[in-house]
């Protein structure tokens, strides 16, 4: 059982008849616990324990044929069934009106989207009648002319207006309720869901008292039976499935001319107000209920505590928002501080640019007899000497030099460079032209050092 739940019960019956003229049945009503998600059956009197996220009760009258008022009245019983299972238990009574106004919208849209598209259903629609009981309020949602009544303390209310052109008339005082039962049309409703694309859902609500009895019923009921027999009737039979039985028999004995569908449901618990004198049962505008029901409230407050405090105030939709933003602008921020370190990272220099220190180069002379020898340093041809000799700058350290021509190949010469004085290196094949040689190597090391790719004129 749910710990949120108030101690509210509720007894209820459904019956629905095709009546003594109709061929096919095009009524439909829903009896339904949202918190299990189950339905209650046709002629099954049962006793559900109120859960967090409440009851729901609707009776619809189809029209259009039976192909087409028959399939109407059945999407909207399945709409409000599927549209508010997703309810979160306890939430804002305000909220859950909403929810239900919605429901009723979805199934409109629906069954309007239906009829343009098959023209065999053109002119489809249906009636509803909702009663939604949620802690000890019980919101009442209206579209045509099938009803809902209140018996309290013995006395019965309609808490339902018919959106029909009679009750119109009767409110301007262009007809008398004396007159109303033989006017002719009497059974012109002004509203349905189906024939146009939106709806205005007349949703009230209604605080509940210990014994209250809620009665729901198409047209081809309130129509065949008087409100003083409706009222007669359920104080005399204190049994809900007793009661619903009378009322639909009373409808048939009385002509039957429609289908003829009732709920009777019984409300009684501890957490229903028990008042000496029973108050009127007087309807209210939605946006007067009272935020949030007490009973609900109470008691998550009692069962969960703290966990209750910190999902009302810390993990409401609103502060996870709000938290959301901050999260965000804190990344947003982090961002842009490290913008620099975060472009490093992502083109691959993770670390700080590290500069070497600039390398010392020093000047290596190279002169010989062999004209157009090509010199080699490390075992890497560097170029051929013009004009017998090369000049050229090359970073401080050891190298290892030879010049080769053709099949010669000269003895291979160790080199350190240790400054920016130039060394000279004579690599000769004859040996009486040194002097010459070593002449020019002094010429070459006064001239402008040579550059890689570029050969010393």
């Amino acid at each position: 059982m749910d710990p949120l739940a108030p101690k509210i019960s509720a007894e209820f019956f459904g019956l629905s008849d095709v009546g003594r003229v109709r061929k096919g049945n095009e009524d439909n009503f829903l009896i339904a616990d949202l918190q299990t998600q189950r339905r209650g059956r046709h002629k099954t009197r049962e006793t559900w324990r109120l859960g967090g996220r409440g009851l729901l009760f609707a009776v619809c009258d189809g029209m259009g044929g039976a192909a087409a008022g028959e399939v109407a009245s059945q999407m909207t019983v399945d709409t409000l069934f599927r549209e508010l299972q997703d309810l979160e238990p306890a939430q804002d009574p305000q909220l859950f009106g909403e929810k239900l106004d919605h429901a009723i919208q979805k199934a409109n849209h629906s069954i309007y989207t239906l009829a343009q598209q098959d023209t065999s259903k053109k002119g489809m629609g249906t009636t509803v009648s909702a009663a939604a009981i949620y802690g000890d309020v019980a919101f009442l949602a209206q579209v045509g002319d099938s009803r809902a009544y209140l018996l309290r303390g013995g006395e019965l209310t309609r808490v339902t207006k018919d959106q029909s052109l009679l009750e119109r008339l009767i409110e301007e005082g262009a007809i008398s309720a004396e007159h109303a039962e033989n006017f002719a049309g009497k059974n012109v409703i002004l509203q349905a869901l189906g024939p146009t694309p939106q709806v205005l859902v007349d949703l009230k609500f209604i605080e509940l008292e210990e014994g209250d009895v809620i009665m729901l019923c198409s047209d081809g009921l309130h129509g065949e039976v008087p409100d003083a027999r409706i009222k007669e009737i359920l104080n005399q039979h204190k049994d809900v499935q007793a009661a619903t039985v009378a009322l639909v028999r009373q409808a048939l004995e009385n002509g039957g001319k429609d289908n003829v569908t009732s709920i009777v449901l019984r409300l009684s618990g501890a957490d229903l107000k028990k008042s000496p004198k029973p108050q009127p049962a007087i309807p209210q505008n939605v946006k007067y209920v009272r935020k949030p029901v007490d009973l609900i409230t109470k008691r998550m407050e009692q069962e969960l505590g703290l966990a209750h405090w910190l999902n009302k105030r810390v993990f409401a939709t609103p502060m996870l928002m709000i938290y959301a933003a901050v999260f965000f602008g804190l990344i947003a921020y982090a961002i842009f501080a490290n913008r620099t370190t975060l472009r490093q990272i992502f083109s691959g220099n993770t670390g700080p640019r590290i500069v070497a220190p600039p390398t010392a180069n020093g000047q290596l002379v190279i002169a010989s007899d062999v004209p157009d020898a090509e010199l080699v340093i490390d075992d890497t041809p560097i170029g051929s000497l013009q004009n017998g000799g090369f000049s050229l700058s090359l970073p401080v350290g050891d190298y290892v030099v030879r010049l080769r021509k053709d099949k010669w190949s000269s003895e291979a010469q160790r080199v350190k460079l240790e400054g920016s004085k130039p060394v000279l290196i004579e690599i000769t094949r004859n040996k009486s032209s040194s002097s010459e040689i070593r002449a020019k190597a002094q010429d070459l090391a006064k001239e402008e050092e040579w550059l890689p790719g570029r050969d010393v004129p």
